[in-house]
């Protein structure tokens, strides 16, 4: 049994997938999913898990290149998104109109969804290099 760190199996397996430049998609409970695409859903009340709580145990685990964010979270859901900018730090984040955020999220390797009720609280990251 693993000490610490993400213990969900399928979160586990999809971070040791993420090669350089492959993408990850942290989603609130409203978001349209796909019905195709890799889906971990781990909606259980409403706000929990909160998206937060996942970007943090995510951002702990892997290395993050770039992020992406809807840009109308800044005006609907401002507190997320200063947390998501505390969580990255120096990472380059790239805001996009929710519509051209959910065109480009098409081709992620996974999503996991969150429990989050906030309005716009998504996050397209860019996974990185250990070297």
């Amino acid at each position: 049994m693993k000490k610490g760190g993400i213990l969900n199996p399928a979160i586990c397996s999809l971070l040791a997938e993420l090669g350089q430049s492959d993408e990850l998609l942290i989603v609130d409970a409203a978001y349209p999913l796909p019905t195709d695409g890799h889906v971990i859903d781990l909606t259980l009340t409403p706000g929990i898990p909160r998206l937060l709580d996942i970007v943090r145990a995510v951002a702990e685990e892997l290395v993050i290149d770039a992020i992406a964010v809807p840009a109308e979270i800044k005006d609907f859901s401002p507190r997320i998104y200063q947390e998501i900018l505390k969580m990255v730090g120096d990472i380059d984040v790239d805001e996009v109109p929710f519509h051209e955020f959910k065109e480009q999220a098409l081709d992620v390797k996974g999503i996991i969804r969150s429990a989050e009720f906030s309005a716009y609280a998504s996050v397209r990251i860019v996974a990185g290099s250990a070297f």
